[in-house]
């Protein structure tokens, strides 16, 4: 069997995805509103903008995973070919304990950017931070959109402001540092 250098190194998965999270994503998708296999798909490949797309081959064993484990339930009474799911109780159940785990694997990737920034060749740092600073903002404003009905009006509104002054932050710190280079940068366009 001939493995790619990459995969033998343990860094690629199918398209960038961990490993896992498509089995916790369908299960969410389906605690959300009931669904059919072929609707996951067009979900996962609509909310990544085509970056993920997993295929029929990966989603049905899931699916067939999760009904035999008892995660979630199939209504064979819709009268169509597609079979529908939804979540049961044990389900909503391993939700939870998912989200937790979600949680504390965010924050580990938090705590281990300093190792990614090292590994990026400084070519490549303006366009990195460019794209993840555009990234960033796109997510705060899908989390606000997407859950604002979810969030205690109270909570949504301290985590507004929060938001608020991280950015005020940034944008002193940026102007300040934007500053202290800008005379450099001013020389080395005269020398020119």
């Amino acid at each position: 069997m001939v493995v790619k250098e990459e995969e033998s190194r343990g860094l690629a998965h199918p398209q960038g995805a961990p490993r896992g999270l498509l089995l916790h994503y369908m299960l969410r998708r389906i605690s959300q509103k009931p669904c059919h296999g072929y609707e996951i798909l067009q979900d996962i490949d609509s909310k990544t903008e085509g970056a993920w797309r997993p295929g029929a081959g990966s989603i049905y064993p899931i699916l067939k995973k999760l009904l035999a484990n008892g995660y979630i339930q199939s209504d064979d009474k819709t009268g169509a070919d597609r079979r529908v799911y939804s979540i049961t109780a044990k389900g909503q159940e391993s939700l939870k304990d998912d989200e937790k785990m979600f949680l504390n694997s965010a924050q580990k990737a938090m705590a281990m950017r300093r190792l990614f920034i090292e590994l990026i060749d400084p070519k490549q740092l303006v366009r990195f931070l460019s794209d993840g600073t555009r990234g960033q903002f796109e997510m705060a404003q899908e989390i606000i959109r997407t859950k604002t009905k979810e969030i205690p009006p109270e909570e949504l509104e301290y985590l507004l402001k929060e938001y608020m002054l991280n950015l005020e932050r940034q944008l002193e710190w940026a102007n300040k540092t934007l500053t202290s280079i800008k005379p450099t940068v001013d020389v080395k366009t005269k020398r020119k």
